[in-house]
């Protein structure tokens, strides 16, 4: 998609209503495309809420697990035991 740009006339609009230019870039992230531009629906926020939720859920269980790499490949998993401290060497 091609980088939308904001006519001064929009922008006028957008300010009176509290709208940030970075809105505008979530509005065409999340929303439906309609005839006319693009809608955040109900069930867009519902949708992305719970991809967000999901993501979270993952990022919290990979709290203190940890990748060796070694030359852009991954060589092991480490999941330390609590208390231990890892040193390389």
């Amino acid at each position: 998609m091609s980088t939308l740009t904001l006519t001064n006339h929009a922008a006028v609009r957008m300010a009176q209503r509290g709208i940030i230019p970075k809105d505008s870039e979530l509005i065409v992230l999340i929303g439906t495309e309609v005839d006319d531009g693009y809608l955040v629906r109900d069930k867009d926020y519902q949708e992305v809420e719970h991809a967000l939720k999901h993501f979270l859920q993952r990022c919290r269980r990979i709290v203190g697990k940890r990748l060796i790499v070694k030359n852009d490949r991954i060589v092991t998993e480490v999941v330390p035991v609590s208390g231990t401290v890892w040193r390389l060497g």
